[in-house]
């Protein structure tokens, strides 16, 4: 049996995606972690594996500081134009058809 290794990461422009997608590491492991959003949730609502949203928990967890420096200069900004972080989730939660299970 010949096993291939599976990048499910990749660096572009700058930042950590989703490999394939234009999913950013940072936004899917914030769904997560302080979201509360089952991973279960994310599969359905973004067309994701989950290995894909592990290896993104495993991304973060691996690089957490720059990560969160990243997602702290985004809630700045978002507060600056009025918009709380919280109220772009929810947004995004919306826009993904939350008929389904909520979070």
């Amino acid at each position: 049996m010949h096993i291939v290794p599976i990048n499910y990461i990749e660096i572009r422009d700058g930042h950590a995606l989703i490999a394939g997608t234009g999913l950013k590491v940072a936004i899917i492991a914030t769904m997560h972690l302080q979201g509360d959003a089952p991973i279960e949730w994310i599969v359905e609502n973004y067309d994701l594996t989950p290995a894909q949203i592990h290896a993104a928990l495993s991304y973060y967890y691996d690089h957490a500081e720059e990560l969160d420096r990243y997602l702290q200069e985004g809630d700045e900004l978002a507060k600056q134009i009025g918009t709380s972080s919280t109220e772009i989730l929810n947004q995004m939660r919306q826009r993904q058809g939350n008929d389904k299970e909520t979070i």
